[in-house]
């Protein structure tokens, strides 16, 4: 089985300019996490989609879903945590009372992250089934600058060997469960994305390839962006 994970339960305070979580927010008249959602549903290879909420919003997930997203009966909603990986640890445990089985899939994707294409969902899907776990990821197109002190510059990393992480993040869940239910809180502390949860054991990370449209909505900046993009697009 193969299963997917969208990350809704942020405030998106980064985004100054709205009154209600960025994922929310209606472009077209249609909130941003539907255009995301909406890609895992209409590409039918997922058997069960979790998507994780601040639970004060639930109601207005649940009338988006209605709205927008038919049928959604494979779609649950999760109660977030305060941090990315708490709300993907509340996701696993409801997937484990699921019959894990030996070849099962896990996809974690950003719900603000919605111009994910059919072709890096499937190359996902793909990879992590030959490999057991893989990032999205998409060349550095600038030159890096490192500065501990941020005033003088300590450093200029070989600008080839550089990559941004996207999403999704992918994994044989068997083993994705094993590992997240074996982090320690200081090791919960230092997770960033969802592939850093493999460093801690040593296990090769994949990459496939994004493209720098498959951006996160993080500022209000990227919200302009994003709206330009859209307006363009069909639903």
């Amino acid at each position: 089985m193969n299963y997917c994970i969208i990350l809704s339960a942020g405030t998106g305070s980064r985004v100054k300019n709205l009154s209600i979580p960025k994922q929310f927010y209606k472009i077209n008249g249609i909130p941003i996490v539907i255009y995301t959602i909406k890609k895992f549903v209409d590409i039918n290879l997922f058997d069960e989609i979790y998507i994780t909420i601040d639970i004060k919003y639930k109601e207005y997930m649940e009338y988006f879903l209605k709205e927008y997203i038919d049928p959604c009966e494979n779609i649950r909603l999760v109660s977030g945590g305060k941090e990315r990986i708490d709300s993907i640890y509340n996701a696993i445990k409801v997937i484990e009372r699921n019959n894990i089985n030996e070849d099962d899939i896990l996809l974690v994707q950003d719900g603000v992250r919605p111009f994910v294409t059919e072709q890096i969902i499937h190359d996902n899907l793909e990879c992590a089934n030959r490999f057991g776990a893989c990032v999205t990821i998409s060349p550095v197109d600038d030159t890096i600058i490192q500065s501990y002190d941020g005033k003088y510059v300590d450093n200029i990393p070989i600008r080839s060997t550089l990559f941004k992480g996207q999403s999704p993040d992918t994994f044989n869940l068997k083993k994705f469960i094993k590992m997240i239910n074996n982090l320690t809180e200081n090791q919960k502390k230092r997770i960033t994305g969802t592939s850093d949860i493999c460093t801690f054991y040593n296990m090769p990370i994949r990459m496939v390839k994004g493209n720098n449209l498959n951006f996160k909505i993080t500022t209000d900046e990227d919200l302009k962006i994003a709206e330009l993009l859209l307006n363009n697009m069909e639903f």
